[in-house]
């Protein structure tokens, strides 16, 4: 298994709440993917050579949290004019935060003094 699968899964079993069925069908009319991938268009095509990108979900969550020293943090997904709006976190219950729109966690730290902000 690749490094960042089952970093990711380590991070799943810490208690990040992911839907059920993420892996399954999750309508009554949808398809498996294995039915899915049948019929002229799919007939000869090796699907075991076609690529297979991990979800950005699995990526993300292998991303360590940032810890911070203030009770506050902005994120706007780094990466300049391709990042997302600003937002601001507050970390005052001392738990991991995740931004709502790219899913990088934030925690404050407990050992830093201060009330500055990142």
């Amino acid at each position: 298994m690749q490094p960042v699968l089952r970093f990711a899964r380590r991070c799943y079993s810490t208690g990040l709440a992911q839907s059920t069925n993420r892996a399954v069908t999750w309508s009554k009319t949808q398809a498996t993917r294995q039915a899915a991938m049948t019929g002229p268009r799919f007939e000869q095509t090796n699907m075991a050579l076609q690529p297979n990108p991990i979800a950005a979900i699995d990526l993300i969550a292998a991303v360590p949290v940032k810890m911070v020293a203030g009770r506050k943090v902005s994120c706007d997904g780094g990466g300049g004019a391709l990042g997302h709006p600003k937002v601001y976190l507050n970390l005052d219950d001392g738990e991991a935060v995740g931004c709502g729109y790219c899913g990088l966690r934030f925690q404050k730290d407990p050992h830093a003094h201060g009330h500055g902000h990142h």
